[in-house]
């Protein structure tokens, strides 16, 4: 009798332990179930601080500065080479498709900072500024494949207490081959046969939006007085946190579904001469869309008045 007693206990003990074991897998099942936060398409186009510092010693990294000569003397970070936006333009009106150098010519000036096509290429401004976004985009339609854009840019080194520099390094000849992406390049008639087509395109205009001076004419006009028709404005800060450090996927994507640009539509930004819109190029790209820039932007729009605006 004590026998089948302490049996019985030991299976009521058991069937307890069992049904517990069953809970808390029912309970860890359902975590792991949970969907984890969404982040970032293309994740790995945005360096933290952290993942930079890590990997300066790495020979195939090379670090593009592109705030102002002035600032890059005062201090940078080791590495970096100082290549303006400037440094890749051709200059003149500004009204033509697009406002850089040959591809030749920029492979010329890019070799002789030490960067190839098959460089880990790391770009930074003072923030992710229209600077940093334009030589990025550059980078891309040139045909680097693995360019990125430090977050919060400069400010956000320094911040972090980051060790800076005000030696100029001696980079080692390298041999940039362009290989010229045209995807990566809206041109005017592009834009011209997809601007109402709001189903599957969203032309995004970071202009001003408005001119609280009312100073502003033609080309500098802002985004209230004269757009192309359809274009959504949206500014250069709108994607930012007060850190300067780039929102997170989900503050990003309630901002892109508000106003319409679903990941399903392929998206053209511009602004007055194609370097705003390089920031908002490199931010679509991060977020997963299939996105070019009008380089010629509304400087080339503006300029041929057979073509439509509003209001």
């Amino acid at each position: 009798m004590k026998a089948a007693a302490r049996f019985g206990w030991v299976v009521l003990v058991a069937s307890v332990t069992l049904c517990m074991a069953v809970i808390t897998g029912c309970g860890s099942s359902a975590t792991v179930l949970t969907s984890a936060p969404e982040t970032y398409k293309n994740s790995a186009l945005l360096v933290s601080v952290d993942e930079l510092a890590a990997g300066l010693n790495d020979v195939n990294l090379v670090v593009i500065d592109v705030r102002s000569a002035t600032d890059y003397a005062a201090g940078h970070i080791a590495k970096a080479v100082n290549l303006t936006p400037g440094t890749f333009d051709k200059g003149g009106s500004g009204v033509d498709s697009s406002d850089l150098k040959t591809p030749a010519d920029i492979a010329t000036i890019l070799g002789n900072a030490g960067i190839s096509a098959n460089s880990r290429i790391v770009v930074y401004g003072k923030t992710v500024d229209a600077s940093a976004g334009r030589v990025f985009w550059m980078l891309e339609y040139l045909g680097a494949k693995d360019v990125h854009i430090l977050n919060g840019g400069y400010d956000n080194w320094v911040g972090d207490i980051r060790a800076t520099v005000t030696t100029v390094p001696v980079p080692t000849a390298a041999t940039f081959v362009p290989a010229v992406d045209d995807t990566k390049l809206a041109t005017k008639a592009i834009v011209l046969a997809n601007y109402s087509n709001r189903s599957s395109y969203a032309i995004v205009d970071s202009r001003d939006a408005t001119d609280p001076t009312g100073t502003k004419t033609g080309t500098m006009l802002p985004y209230s007085a004269k757009h192309i028709p359809n274009a959504i404005n949206i500014l250069n800060g709108d994607f930012l946190n007060a850190d300067n450090a780039v929102k997170s996927y989900d503050d990003l994507k309630a901002l892109l579904n508000g106003k319409g640009i679903t990941l399903d539509k392929k998206v053209i930004t511009h602004c007055y001469v194609g370097y705003r819109s390089g920031q908002e190029y490199f931010i679509f790209r991060l977020m997963g869309y299939d996105v070019s820039n009008y380089d010629g932007s509304w400087a080339e729009w503006n300029a041929d008045a057979t073509l439509p605006t509003e209001p």
